[in-house]
């Protein structure tokens, strides 16, 4: 259990940790306490008249532990515990104090008692604001910013730096959308928001910027451009088409186009850069669903395209068969084509998804997953009235040699043997 010197020597929020340890570990005395170690303990156990007794005590002692231990049985579960922690703190709560407090106020926050706490951390804000957005956890932090941004405490300057600068995807998302609240930012938010900013910044301008935007990096944003485009009556497609070839421009082609663009991401699929062959695939899924130029890269080097390459072939029998997708099996491939021929194998049907994990089962790379979906494909057994071929079957009763007994027996009594 932690020691009193430890947690006061630590950060402010460690006393959360206390709390909890000293209510698991409460029953055992250990060596004996100093009096003040021995109030900090009963202002955590689990006898609610204990935590109130050991509360009047901190309230009367000067002691630096007593106001973190106070703070917490603000938001204990008994109201009598609280309501004279609550008496307690107001006295012992100056703005030093409090701004030294914070983080553990902020974590106190979110214990479901009432409302005591949070308004105690909201009324704070205004004097405390620099600490309160460099809080510590994430959660904290987030909550201080939307805080802020509804009291109207933030100007329009620190709004545009969080929202540019800020590691925190919603913290800047949440000031950006309070920008464009006031209408302020709209094309530099556009050009560089997070993208749901970039998207709201959008509708926001005219058909011309959508038109310009239609090949973002961005999904959202392209999407976006694409409803725009469409609203005002255009084509989407129609502008791609005129566009030379990019990122941008091939996933748009593939979200927006007709068969009649199926040659050109066909043609997308030999270039050197993945991301380009891997939106070329995805694009195909839409505009031209059975097109064979896809098959070959079920064997590309990038596991990016793989993975595209998989969902373009599910479901799809006639573009790759079994023994092709065995071959793929081979150690000597890399192991995201390993993985993919795999699944693929597993999509087809119950009995060749239990032959392809009880083959991998024991192998290095595939093994562990193989062993997962085995027992999923158990329980899916119990609903499956067709069978497997004799060949098949041969198979699957030869890879269940060497198996765990229950679980070989299991296997061959759904195969009726």
């Amino acid at each position: 259990m932690l020691t009193l010197d430890e947690v006061l020597a630590g950060d402010v929020r460690r006393w959360v940790d206390f709390d909890v340890e000293v209510r698991r570990t409460w029953w055992y005395r250990g060596s004996p306490r100093t009096p003040r170690e021995a109030a900090a303990v009963d202002a955590c156990a689990p006898d609610g008249r204990l935590r109130e007794a050991a509360v009047a005590r901190l309230a009367v002692g000067p002691d630096p532990e007593a106001l973190p231990l106070l703070l917490i049985r603000c938001v204990d579960w008994v109201p009598q515990v609280r309501d004279a922690a609550r008496g307690a703190v107001v006295s012992k709560l100056d703005e030093s104090a409090l701004r030294a407090m914070l983080p553990l106020v902020a974590m106190l926050r979110r214990r479901q008692v009432d409302g005591w706490m949070t308004t105690l951390f909201r009324d704070a804000l205004p004097s405390l604001l620099d600490g309160a957005l460099a809080l510590g956890d994430r959660e904290s932090r987030r909550w201080a910013h939307g805080e802020a941004i509804r009291a109207g405490l933030l100007s329009s300057d620190r709004l545009r730096q969080i929202t540019l600068r800020d590691n925190d995807f919603r913290i800047r998302t949440s000031c950006g959308d309070a920008l464009l609240d006031r209408g302020e930012a709209v094309e530099e938010l556009l050009a560089d928001g997070t993208p749901p900013v970039r998207m709201r910044a959008l509708t926001l301008l005219g058909d011309d910027t959508a038109v310009a935007h239609l090949a973002d990096r961005a999904s959202a944003v392209r999407s976006m451009a694409q409803a725009l485009v469409l609203k005002a009556g255009g084509d989407p497609a129609a502008h791609y088409r005129e566009l030379p070839d990019s990122a941008g421009v091939l996933a748009g082609l593939g979200e927006t186009g007709t068969s009649e663009d199926a040659g050109r991401l066909e043609r997308n699929l030999a270039d050197e850069r993945p991301r380009f062959r891997a939106l070329a695939v995805r694009g195909l899924r839409r505009v031209a669903s059975e097109s064979t130029a896809v098959r070959p890269l079920l064997t590309d080097p990038s596991p990016a395209v793989t993975r595209q390459v998989v969902e373009f072939l599910r479901g799809k029998p006639a573009l790759v068969d079994v023994p092709a997708l065995r071959t793929l099996l081979s150690p000597a491939n890399p192991v995201h084509t390993r993985r993919a021929a795999a699944t693929l194998l597993r999509d087809r049907d119950t009995w060749l998804r239990l032959h392809t994990d009880l083959t991998l089962l024991r192998d290095p790379e595939l093994g562990e997953g193989a062993q997962q979906d085995l027992y999923a494909c158990r329980d899916h057994m119990a609903n499956v009235y067709t069978q497997p071929s004799a060949r098949l079957r041969a198979e699957i009763e030869a890879a269940c040699i060497g198996l765990e007994p229950a679980l070989a027996r299991g296997i061959r009594l759904s195969l009726g043997t």
